[in-house]
């Protein structure tokens, strides 16, 4: 939504490049409440204009790797485990102590990943195991070894703070907002039960299997309990007139033209310093693409038409994005949230979710304490009597 590239490196996340917010969107429509829609991130990874992800020391699978700068002095990066700010990432404290750091002459650029360090067992598991035969990791090992690279002898070059941190104006959504749920999985719409990456603040592979199966079950449930219903024939057809609409033109505006409008319209006035007049001059501008652009959407084949809806998900996605942003007034960290306007971390009335919801069309806003599901054996044995005993060998 940030940085519209089709010549460098695609999209800049972890997760599947076919993401472009169609079912958070879609749940939006329909009147499901969503949480967390405010937090946004610097743009990190895989864009092109900085190096690919996972190709140095420091990251993702090689977090087990210890960080020394040029000069061999041990970096305070914290390694093998999941800390505050996130997985496979330092603290921002620590993150601000080595930036400061280097600016004081203390750590020479660049840093390597120093494999020579680890004990031999864990260096060959490492390298040849969890690099070697992950999916991601495995053609960039390859390179490295037909290269005559040895890890019990040589260093990996870090691309840590040598491409230059992220613009501000380049982000992403954050990895946590989207759909609320209950205990089992439902949404605040009756029937409709989200799982994976949908809900908001979740993690990522096994997390999507283990939700998936529990919202499927919770599902079935309800579906077997309330039986055939009618489908809406008129909004079949409404949804087939919009899906279609681009087929229908031979000329006008192509998707890549309506996202790279969609990106500045980001870049401008949802960076990374908000303020409530920015925000509201972002969703007149989104605004007014919806209004002019969008019906001027053409595809001459099905790969553009799928491009083209993607589009105007992303465009609904992004006012979804600056209406949580002007509901939130205060500044948070865990966020990366920050208001010029209300410039206060965190301050301690604002330490609760927001929730937004489309209710007859118009945004409507509420919030919720932190833990608001209270105690999670009792509640979770509750929602699932049919469970109970399971884990016990019964």
């Amino acid at each position: 939504m940030w940085l519209m590239s089709m010549e460098l490196g695609g999209y800049c996340n972890m997760i599947s490049r076919a993401i472009s917010g169609d079912g958070t969107v879609m749940a939006w429509k329909a009147g499901a409440e969503l949480t967390k829609m405010e937090a946004t991130w610097g743009l990190r990874i895989a864009t092109g204009h900085k190096h690919a992800w996972y190709s140095g020391g420091g990251d993702a699978s090689y977090e087990n790797v210890p960080l020394v700068d040029a000069n061999g002095k041990v970096l305070p990066f914290p390694i093998q485990g999941w800390v505050d700010a996130g997985a496979m990432v330092p603290t921002p404290e620590v993150q601000k102590a080595v930036r400061d750091g280097i600016f004081k002459g203390e750590y020479a650029l660049p840093f390597y990943g120093d494999f020579p360090a680890m004990p031999e067992v864990e260096r060959n598991v490492t390298w040849k195991m969890m690099l070697g035969e992950e999916a991601t990791t495995k053609i960039i090992i390859d390179t490295f070894n037909k290269g005559g690279f040895d890890p019990s002898r040589d260093l990996l070059q870090s691309y840590r703070f040598i491409e230059g941190e992220s613009l501000p104006q380049w982000r992403e959504a954050g990895y946590g907002g989207g759909l609320l749920v209950d205990w089992n999985l439902k949404t605040s719409l009756d029937g409709l039960y989200a799982a994976g990456t949908q809900m908001f603040s979740p993690e990522d592979h096994s997390y999507a299997a283990a939700t998936g199966r529990y919202a499927g079950r919770k599902a079935v449930a309800f579906a077997r309990e309330m039986g055939e219903s009618k489908i809406s024939r008129e909004q079949v057809e409404m949804e087939k007139a919009r899906v279609y609409a681009p087929v229908k033109r031979s000329s006008g505006i192509e998707w890549k033209e309506l996202h790279a409008g969609i990106a500045r319209v980001m870049q401008y006035y949802v960076s990374e310093y908000k303020t409530e007049s920015l925000l509201n001059m972002g969703l007149d501008a989104l605004q007014k693409i919806e209004e002019e652009s969008v019906p001027l959407l053409f595809a001459l084949d099905p790969h553009k038409l799928m491009r083209s809806l993607e589009d105007i998900s992303l465009l609904n996605y992004a006012k979804i994005i600056i209406q949580a942003s002007l509901a939130r007034k205060a500044s948070s960290r865990p966020l990366d949230f920050h208001r010029i306007d209300y410039p206060t971390l965190d301050p301690s009335e604002w330490n609760k979710f927001l929730t937004i919801k489309l209710e007859n069309g118009k945004v409507k806003t509420g919030e919720l304490p932190l833990e608001f599901w209270g105690n999670m054996k009792q509640q979770y044995e509750a929602h699932n009597k049919d469970y109970k005993g399971v884990y016990k060998g019964k």
